[in-house]
């Protein structure tokens, strides 16, 4: 079944290379784009694939309620991010004026949201987090929980407006909504 996944997962348009390993627990499906490939278009049809040879669920389950609405037309990061795959993984890079940080990931997305979320707070001068989920729902919309000092905040984007987007505005919204929480309670604490 293997190789004839990443065969029929290859033939999607837009699809540059696939690999599959479904033995491992560390194993995956590692997806490269081709570029300029409509990324909606791609992974509507990635999902279709996946549910027809059983990898995927029809109907996955739901994530949690939105803490936050989603990333505005507005939304600031504050920083610039870099997401680029490599041999066996990405490079996160976030950068400010003054610093610039980079992880090596593995591709996985709780991996590369992980490795934004340090470079991230490491630019920004903060403790880091850790970054306990992230999922796609049906609607395309993707998510990041992350957990700072036992408060768990979370923030979501669309993937309509690209990956790289969608997961700098979903750690960034969830860092910003951790650093608030985190801020409201030493606030109460010390009055």
């Amino acid at each position: 079944m293997t190789s004839s996944l990443a065969i029929r997962l290859e033939e999607i348009p837009g699809v540059a290379s696939v690999a599959v390993d479904l033995t491992d627990s560390g194993g995956g499906i590692n997806v490269r784009l081709e570029p300029g490939a409509d990324e909606t278009s791609v992974m509507d049809t990635l999902r279709s694939v996946l549910v027809a040879y059983g990898v995927r669920s029809p109907s996955p389950p739901k994530l949690r309620p939105h803490r936050s609405s989603g990333p505005s037309a507005d939304f600031d990061p504050g920083v610039d991010v870099e997401i680029t795959p490599i041999d066996g993984g990405a490079r996160v890079e976030v950068a400010t004026t003054n610093v610039r940080s980079f992880r090596v990931v593995a591709a996985t997305p709780t991996a590369i949201a992980q490795g934004l979320a340090d470079a991230w707070c490491q630019v920004i001068g903060r403790i880091p987090v850790e970054v306990v989920r992230v999922g796609v729902d049906d609607s395309g919309t993707l998510t990041v929980l992350i957990s700072n000092e036992g408060q768990e905040t979370q923030g979501s984007a669309s993937v309509d407006v690209g990956w790289e987007n969608a997961l700098t505005g979903s750690v960034g919204m969830a860092l910003q909504t951790s650093v608030l929480d985190v801020a409201d309670k030493k606030l109460a604490v010390s009055t």
